[in-house]
């Protein structure tokens, strides 16, 4: 049997992509998956029950895979900020201010750039304040179809919230074109 031969900086790129990949795809701990249930669950009952998402420690990820223990911690850290971002009372928000409770102006999701509010403090979905050609609407101009993707509720301004801080963890700024997208 021949074996190939690769440039010695092949080998190394290889082993080194290779080791990360073996620690991410270490399984999801007990305590994680008690941790993001909880919080899952908590976001459902406090922001309703299709703002958090798919539950991938109960179905897994979307590719039909198991998630991972970086992938379920960091998804966890998704559903803490929205909590704290909609001055639930807890952890994730005790003893802090929580920027999205408010409405107005300076309010919005925590840690979303300013310029992500393409409609300034109008959290509407009416007709007014609906891109009649894209259907894109509340404060943050999310499209229908990336609210139902993330599994948001924009109807409250915390839906609307909760959601804009989620395409951000997934998309960065430039998921507005505000924002240089």
């Amino acid at each position: 049997m021949k074996r190939p031969l690769y440039p010695a900086s092949l080998a190394v790129l290889t082993t080194a992509a290779a080791v990360p990949a073996v620690a991410a795809a270490k399984p999801t701990t007990r305590a994680h998956a008690r941790a993001y249930e909880h919080a899952y669950h908590r976001v459902a009952r406090e922001l309703g029950a299709r703002v958090p998402g798919r539950n991938i420690v109960r179905l897994g990820l979307r590719n039909g895979q198991r998630p991972s223990d970086a992938e379920t911690v960091s998804s966890l850290g998704v559903l803490e900020r929205m909590l704290g971002a909609t001055g639930a009372t807890g952890p994730a928000s005790a003893g802090s201010s929580a920027v999205g409770s408010a409405v107005g102006p300076a309010a919005g999701a925590a840690g979303v750039p300013a310029c992500a509010s393409e409609s300034g403090s109008n959290y509407s979905t009416g007709p007014d304040n609906t891109n009649p050609s894209t259907g894109a609407t509340g404060r943050y101009q999310i499209l229908p179809s990336t609210a139902a993707a993330y599994g948001c509720d924009l109807s409250t301004p915390a839906g609307q919230d909760a959601c804009a801080q989620v395409i951000y963890e997934h998309q960065g700024a430039s998921a507005w074109v505000g924002c240089g997208g």
